[in-house]
């Protein structure tokens, strides 16, 4: 079997190498490193990169899976074309972690592949929305990859440690960092995610700064980024592909376009991970099949009433709760008819609930 070390700096370690078998050995291994449609820009390891495709088979045999196809951060076998100036894709090595979203057409997308570390990058100036960190935190839960949250712009606002203090008591074991590129000493804490072999991904709206942040960590302007509009302080969005840059510390770092949607596909686990604390309540519940309405003994219900457990995360688990068991359900007409009437029955209660609550009544 070859060695593959010169290919350690982008990432390579044993649980790739260990899927690579004797008859591939005339196939040259390559990671994904940008992706432009159905071009791909690979890299062996050297210094200069190459253009690759899915050969014909491969499109062939996953033409209905889109999800099988690579993505940045992916490793491939690939097979040199007669000139050497491009590669064909073979195969695509089996994921550690895959961060994906479903797409407008209610397909799979995969966004990142083999990261060790995704930061979720959102502004404290007028960026910052809850139910959006919610739903990213639960797709990097799922993907398998650790999070960590990032507020860029701190210099923008005058109350960033309240804020960050606040999120730290809602993402309770979750890192999160108020940053700012113009105070370097605040972005110094990130660098320890950033360690030689490991690879991380910055997720976030369009106009977070994930690109100021890149080349912050390049030292150096290698993406073109754009000052905040002056009539709301929103970045404008710049990056337009994902691409993998090599950083001097031997990590490597993935930049990514801003997602104005960010669909659930199957991600029910991630959901339960980052609901972890209403999980456990759930368990208190007098009754094993309690579905928190207005059952007896209901600890959802206790939490709500006394304060414990705030009404909004509780019903941005419902909604996400919902939304990560769909694919199943819809494949199952008469589920989907009962589940809906069930999810419609929480969320009425729920209602009820906060106006009883709002009038005093409880």
């Amino acid at each position: 079997m070859n060695s593959y070390s010169h290919l350690n700096s982008w990432g390579w370690d044993l649980f790739f190498e260990l899927q690579i078998e004797n008859k591939e050995d005339e196939l040259k291994l390559a990671r994904v490193i940008g992706q432009e449609r159905d071009l791909y820009r690979v890299t062996f390891g050297e210094s200069t990169s190459l253009l690759a495709q899915v050969s014909g088979r491969f499109r062939h045999d996953f033409a209905h899976a889109p999800g099988a196809f690579p993505a940045v951060g992916d490793w491939v076998l690939c097979r040199m074309e007669e000139h050497q100036d491009k590669a064909l894709i073979q195969k695509v090595l089996d994921r550690r972690t895959c961060f994906y979203r479903r797409d407008p057409g209610q397909g799979v997308q995969v966004v990142a592949a083999n990261v060790d570390v995704v930061f979720i990058v959102t502004s404290l100036n007028r960026d910052l929305n809850v139910n959006r960190l919610d739903r990213y935190l639960s797709i990097a839960w799922d993907s398998g990859a650790s999070p960590v949250i990032v507020l860029s712009k701190a210099d923008l606002v005058e109350d960033a440690e309240s804020i960050l203090h606040d999120l730290e008591n809602t993402y309770i074991g979750v890192p999160i960092y108020a940053v700012s590129v113009f105070e370097p000493q605040t972005c110094e804490g990130l660098r320890k995610y950033l360690k030689p072999g490991k690879t991380a991904v910055l997720m976030g709206s369009s106009g977070v700064g994930k690109s100021t942040l890149t080349n912050f960590f390049l030292g150096e302007e290698v993406l073109k980024t754009q000052s905040a509009r002056e009539d709301d302080d929103r970045g404008r969005h710049t990056t337009t592909s994902r691409a993998l840059f090599r950083l001097k510390e031997g990590a490597v770092l993935m930049d990514t376009p801003g997602m104005r949607q960010l669909g659930l596909h199957d991600q029910e686990e991630g959901v339960q991970e980052l609901f972890s604390d209403i999980l456990s309540l759930s368990a208190q519940c007098k009754f094993r099949d309690c579905a928190h309405n207005q059952e007896p003994g209901c600890a959802i219900q206790n939490a709500l009433s006394n304060g414990d457990l705030d009404p909004d995360r509780w019903e941005s688990y419902l909604k996400l709760q919902k939304e990560a068991s769909y694919q199943e359900r819809r494949l199952d007409p008469a589920k989907m008819a009962e589940e809906k009437k069930r999810w419609k029955k929480i969320h009425l209660d729920a209602k009820v609930h906060m106006a009883r609550k709002s009038r005093g009544e409880i």
